[in-house]
């Protein structure tokens, strides 16, 4: 595999390097991240390897556990990542919410959006 198919996104090689200083650990890291985005049925590239570098806290071994659960369903990787308060809330899902409920889901789902966007600015400043 040649060098330049190992460069990623330029957000991604933000945030890659802002989570693994080393060189060795980012080269790593970056391999493991190339895993995804290669079948054709994996979407949304970007944005899921961004989901997974979050998740992973900067650990190698959790990086591994997310690409392979994107791998499986990519979906799940962006719920954890983006909408995690959402994600615990099960009562959610329920199609006859009360407008109290439909409230508090519409304030999960802004706390949900700031945290990430929180995240993807972190390292900008």
């Amino acid at each position: 595999m040649s060098g330049e198919r190992k460069v990623l996104e330029p957000e991604v090689e933000h945030k890659l390097a802002a989570a693994w200083p080393s060189e060795e650990d980012r080269a790593a890291a970056r391999a493991e991240l190339s895993r995804y985005g290669v079948e054709s049925y994996e979407r949304e590239t970007e944005r899921v390897r961004l989901a997974i570098i979050k998740l992973s806290g900067g650990a190698l071994g959790e990086l591994r556990r997310m690409t392979d659960a994107a791998k499986g369903d990519y979906r799940d990787v962006l719920m954890w990542a983006e909408s995690p308060e959402e994600a615990k809330a099960l009562w959610a899902m329920n199609p006859n919410l009360t407008d109290e409920q439909r409230l508090e889901l519409k304030a999960i789902r802004r706390r949900d959006r700031a945290q990430m966007d929180a995240w993807l600015r972190k390292s900008q400043e």
